[in-house]
Order: structure tokens, then C-alpha cells, then sequence
């Protein structure tokens, strides 16, 4: 069946309605109807039933799990027939891709496939002359509201006031009464044409039902000559008028805050309000590297008052150093999509240049606590910088060993999700599979982490140690006391060290990975009580993460320092700062630096959760699960657009 009407006409209300009725009818075995958006559905490149199964799992995480069959449960559902698609909003999709759409429906659908899809009639009708119709399915249309209707529900609704004769009366009834007497009239023709669509009704009774605001202004004022005018009209003055009793919040900062949200919105082509993806709306720089550099600032600062209190200058340049080669590392190894390969070979690019520096300044010669290298003393800032640099990116490469993305979702801890008494059975065998996981691709990073640098590093250092007797000044010798070791020695020292440190490394960071991994559930957004309780749940389960991969590496390390004590400290030293980083890194973290962007610039109110609540409950937004909504696609599309900036 093709569901057909004006913006505004009800549709995805019908929608959903259609789907609720069908669930309390349903039998055993019948299909189950979900509502699906359009506008997620790109047929040119992406045939119906995958759509299907993706938005199954995107809305119901639990049916990514293996089915009978060996499939994922949502594609075994959609190919037995046990979901009835309701596609709501053909007219959403990018005009190029609604023929297309239409043809994948006809071509993958059996005869007897139930459907239910809604557009707007216009949009239909150029689809319909430009490719073919929905074969086999009834169309339908929606029928405006008929004046007496819509009239009707404004006056019962309207505050009541005292008419002529003392007797109950509206601000509405003036201006129904002049329609009824002169329907013919441009002014009334115009009000009645609004009037027929439920929306309009609906933005009517909120700016003058309990406002106070005068109705008659929709007859006289010459601004309103089109019926869209008056439509923009009735939409630019919902917002303000939903706020105006509000005790917290201005009307204008929430006209402002709520068009920003709507201008993201709409760059993005979706109708879904999430508050993990706001930080989509930072710049790029920000977007990716935001939560690090929040984290590094607030380390440095500490740094610089301990260096202006008497310490040493090093330690600001280590911790900028430390900063620059996390930012590198994680902008490398931490995108979507990259492979284990690339997150195993990429640190080597800058891992084996910076191995080399420490072993150019590998000391040969110690002597009275001082570093002598061949051709003078070592550079200490620089030292610090190539040190520095290399523990950054370093830690980076844990970050991609534990699996951070740069695009979280919320999570909530494994353990508080209600399951089944038969999938509770399943939970040891998920941690031994997280486990083996992350050992499997630690200890592979780590080994060959370890190797480039002994390699790299024990080469270089080796190198220079045969080459520095001759340049060992003559009133050195048999002045102080001077130990020398050989190449040889040298060498066996760094890849000892190294391939110690690097099974060591990646022992913790393996057994943190797991951990981590383990420790993270997708939340079902679908089934959320509220985008706040979503909020909490991911903020909860990053602290925890955090907490106990911190615990866990400290524990693994002085585990590791009796099999492989030389490398123990370096699994220490580059494992606990990932305990520390994976919270700011979580969905949880990421919101709060886009807050602190976004608020500093005007955009969103600090208090961001507590205003879109009350957006919601004043009628402004829905809500669906853990997103928000705007009411209807015309209110986001009028807030977005730049008649609606003007007019304000």
C-alpha cells in the first residue's frame, strides 16, 4: 500500500499508528511491522533486503548475533518474511535515488510481500512519470480536514473568555464567524487552505490557544498574501510560543540553540537528534583530535605551573612532545575501516626514526653522571622532544590495540543488560573470545613494535660505538673512570630490551583490550527509556572501562615483571595513560568537548540534555528511543532555513 498527502497531512503519524495496531493484532508467526526511514536507504548501492537487515541492526543491536542458519539473525528475519516493512518518507530520499528505490522495490518483493510506503503526492506523481509505479499496491490518499474540523478543535482547545452576553467564548470565534460569513474572501480562502492540514493546527493552537495572542491577525495582517507565508508564519512563531512560560530558558536563545540543531541536521540528511553525534558538528580538527587535545591542554598546564614553580624545563616540552605524537598516532591507527596490518606496520613509520635518534645519543661513554656521545654532549631538549614523541605514539598504538574508534557509539557494561537465562550462559564465553582477541593483536603489535624499535635503535647505537674510540679526547684518559661496551654488547642489549619490552607491552595492552572490549555492550537506542538515560549508561560504562583497564595494566605489568622484568616498566609506562584517555574517548567524552566548543560559541546551552528535555516536553521535539526529534520535517526544515534566520 502507497500512503499519499500534503507535508503535513499526517502521514508518518498514520505511519506509525498503522504499526501500532498491527502489533496488538498480531498472531503467532505473523510478520512484525517496524517503521523504517527512507531517507537511510541508498538503493542505487545497496539492495532492499540489506537495507532491511542494516537498519534492523542499527535500531536492535541484539540481532547482529549468529542465527540458525549461520546468518545474523535480522538478515535470516527479513529473507523468512517476518518483518513487515513500513517505509516511511519516499520524498526524503535524494531525488536521483527515489526511481531506483521503486525499482528495487518492485524487483525484490514478491507478489505478496507486505509494504506499506508513504510520500508526498507530488513527489509521487513525478516518480510515477519518471520510472513505474509500486506494482500490485493499493494507493491511498489523505484527506485535508474539512474547516468545521479543524475549527472545531481550536475553539474547544482555545482559553476561554467572557463573550457579549456573558456566555463562553474564544478569541477564535470572531475569526471563525468572519470565514463562515465570507468564505469566498481571499483572507478566508487563505485560512481555510492552512487549516486543512493537521500540522498547521496543531502550530495554530500552540502560538494562539493559551498565548494570549490575538487570531484575528491571520485575517488582517498584509504580510500573509500566499498560504506559504502564513505556513512559515505559524511555524517561525511555534518555538517561541512553546517557551514562553518556561522559567529556565529565553524564547530567543531557543529559537537560536534550536536552529543550529536543525542546520546540523539537515547537513547530515537525517531527522535523528543523537547527542553522540553532535561533535560531528565541530571542525574537523576538533572532531578528531578534540578530546586529546582538552586532555593534553589540561596536562600541560600542570607542567608549565610546575616548571614556573623551580622544576625542570623538560617537562612542559616532554608533555607537548607527548601530545603531538598521541595526536599523530591516533589520527593514524584509530580511523574506521583501517586494517590490523596498517595498525600493526603504520607505527613503524615514525616509531624507527625516533628509535634511531635514541640510539645516535646512546651513551658509549659514563662518566661522573654525565652523557657523552661522539661529537659532544646530547642535546637534553631534544632528547626530550624524540622521547616524548615516541611514548605518545606509543600509546596511540595501545589506543588501537584496545579498539577506540574515533566514532563511538553509547555503551553500557555487559553485565546490566537483561538477557535470558540461556544467553546468560554465553557470558564466559564471550570474555574468553575478547580475551583471545585482544591478546592475539597485542602481542602481534607489540613484537613487532618492540623489534623495529631493537632493531632500529641497537643498529644505530652499535654503529656509533665503533666509530667513537678516536674521537675520545686524550685528557679523558686516566683522569676519570670510563666504561665502554662493545658494539656487539650494545646490540644484544637493545633487541633483548626490545623484544622484552615489546612481549611485555603487549601482554598488558592485550589483556587491557579484551578487558576493554568485553566491557562494552551496545546500547539498544531503540529501546532506551530516555537520550539522557543513554547518556548516563555510556558515562557510566567509559569510567568504569577506564578504572579497571588502568587496574588491569598495573596488575598485568607487575605480573609481566617476573617473566620479563626489563620490558615490565615499558608496559607501565605506556599502558596505565590508556586507563586514563579511553573515558575522555567514549561517546561520554566526546560530548563533553563538543559542549565546551559549542557552548563557548553560542551555538548550545551548557545545560544541553536538561534544554532538549524540555524542548521535548513542550512539544517541540519527540522523542524515539534515545534520539530526539523535531516534531515534523517542515519545523527542521523551517528552523534550518535562512527565511526563518531573517524573520527572527
Amino acid at each position: 500500500m502507497v500512503v499519499l498527502g500534503a507535508p503535513g497531512s499526517g502521514k508518518t503519524v498514520l505511519a506509525v499508528r498503522f504499526a501500532l495496531d498491527v502489533l496488538d493484532g498480531r498472531g503467532t508467526g505473523d510478520p512484525v511491522p517496524v517503521v523504517f526511514r527512507a531517507s537511510t536507504w541508498q538503493p542505487d548501492q545497496q539492495g532492499l533486503r540489506q537495507w532491511l537487515a542494516a537498519q534492523l541492526v542499527a535500531g536492535y543491536p541484539a540481532l547482529a548475533a549468529d542465527g540458525p542458519s549461520g546468518d545474523i539473525l535480522a538478515r535470516e528475519l527479513v529473507a523468512a518474511g517476518r518483518v513487515l516493512p513500513v517505509v516511511d518518507g519516499l520524498d526524503e530520499m535524494a531525488a536521483p535515488t527515489r526511481s531506483a528505490a521503486v525499482w528495487r522495490l518492485n524487483t525484490e518483493l514478491d507478489a505478496g510481500s507486505p509494504l506499506l510506503l508513504t510520500c508526498r503526492s507530488s513527489v509521487y506523481t513525478e516518480v510515477v512519470q519518471g520510472s513505474d509505479v509500486l506494482t500490485s499496491a493499493a494507493v491511498v490518499e489523505l484527506q485535508p480536514l474539512s474547516f468545521e474540523e479543524a475549527a472545531g478543535f481550536l475553539v474547544r482547545t482555545a482559553r476561554p473568555v467572557r463573550g457579549p452576553a456573558g456566555t463562553r467564548a474564544t478569541a477564535w470565534d470572531p475569526v471563525f464567524d468572519q470565514v463562515r460569513r465570507h468564505p469566498d474572501t481571499p483572507t478566508s480562502s487563505r485560512l481555510r487552505e492552512i487549516l486543512s492540514l493537521p500540522l498547521m493546527v496543531a502550530m495554530a493552537r500552540a502560538v494562539y490557544g493559551d498565548t494570549g495572542a490575538d487570531p484575528s491577525e491571520l485575517l488582517r495582517n498584509p504580510r500573509f498574501v500566499a498560504p506559504m507565508v502564513l505556513e512559515q508564519h505559524l511555524l517561525d512563531a511555534f518555538v517561541p510560543a512553546s517557551f514562553r512560560t518556561s522559567t529556565r530558558w529565553d524564547g530567543d536563545d531557543a529559537v537560536h540553540w534550536l536552529r543550529f540543531l536543525a542546520r546540523h541536521l539537515e547537513r547530515r540528511g537525517t531527522r535523528d537528534l543523537a547527542w553522540w553525534e553532535l561533535p560531528e558538528a565541530l571542525p574537523t580538527p576538533l572532531r578528531l583530535l578534540g578530546p586529546l587535545l582538552g586532555l593534553g591542554m589540561l596536562v600541560e598546564t600542570v607542567c608549565v605551573a610546575l616548571w614556573l614553580s623551580g622544576r625542570s624545563a623538560g617537562l612542559p616540552v616532554a608533555a607537548g612532545a607527548v601530545l603531538f605524537g598521541l595526536c599523530a598516532g591516533y589520527a593514524l591507527l584509530v580511523r574506521e575501516g583501517i586494517s590490523l596490518r596498517r595498525k600493526v606496520l603504520l607505527p613503524l613509520v615514525g616509531v624507527i626514526p625516533l628509535a634511531v635518534r635514541i640510539g645516535w645519543i646512546q651513551p658509549d661513554f659514563v662518566s661522573e653522571g654525565e652523557w657523552i656521545v661522539s661529537g659532544g654532549i646530547s642535546d637534553p631538549a631534544l632528547d626530550w622532544l624524540t622521547v616524548g614523541a615516541l611514548y605518545g605514539l606509543s600509546a596511540a598504538s595501545g589506543l588501537a590495540v584496545v579498539g577506540v574508534t574515533t566514532t563511538p557509539t553509547p555503551a553500557m557494561m555487559p553485565f546490566a543488560v537483561r538477557r535470558r537465562q540461556r544467553r546468560a550462559s554465553a557470558q564466559p564465553w564471550r570474555l574468553r573470545r575478547a580475551l583471545g582477541q585482544g591478546l592475539s593483536v597485542g602481542l602481534l603489535a607489540g613484537i613487532v613494535l618492540g623489534l623495529g624499535v631493537a632493531l632500529a635503535a641497537g643498529g644505530t647505537a652499535a654503529g656509533r660505538a665503533a666509530t667513537s674510540s678516536a674521537d675520545i679526547p686524550a685528557w679523558w684518559i686516566g683522569t676519570v673512570h670510563v666504561y665502554e661496551e662493545s658494539p656487539g654488547e650494545l646490540f644484544g642489549s637493545a633487541l633483548l630490551f626490545g623484544l622484552t619490552g615489546g612481549l611485555s607491552l603487549g601482554l598488558v595492552a592485550g589483556f587491557a583490550a579484551g578487558l576493554h572490549r568485553w566491557l562494552g555492550a551496545p546500547v539498544d537506542t531503540s529501546r532506551t527509556s530516555s537520550p539522557l538515560d543513554s547518556l548516563r549508561s555510556d558515562r557510566k560504562t567509559g569510567l568504569i572501562r577506564g578504572f579497571l583497564v588502568l587496574a588491569v595494566a598495573w596488575f598485568s605489568a607487575l605480573s609481566a615483571e617476573i617473566w620479563v622484568p626489563q620490558g615490565a616498566g615499558i608496559a607501565v609506562a605506556v599502558c596505565l595513560p590508556i586507563g586514563l584517555i579511553t573515558p575522555t574517548l567514549s561517546a561520554w567524552g566526546r560530548l563533553l568537548i563538543a559542549r565546551l566548543w559549542l557552548c563557548a560559541a553560542g551555538r548550545l546551552p551548557w545545560r544541553l540534555m536538561s534544554f532538549l528535555n524540555e524542548a521535548h516536553e513542550r512539544g517541540v521535539l519527540r522523542q524515539a528511543g534515545a534520539v530526539y526529534q523535531f516534531r515534523h520535517a517542515r519545523l527542521q526544515e523551517q528552523l534550518a532555513s535562512d527565511r526563518a534566520a531573517q524573520s527572527a
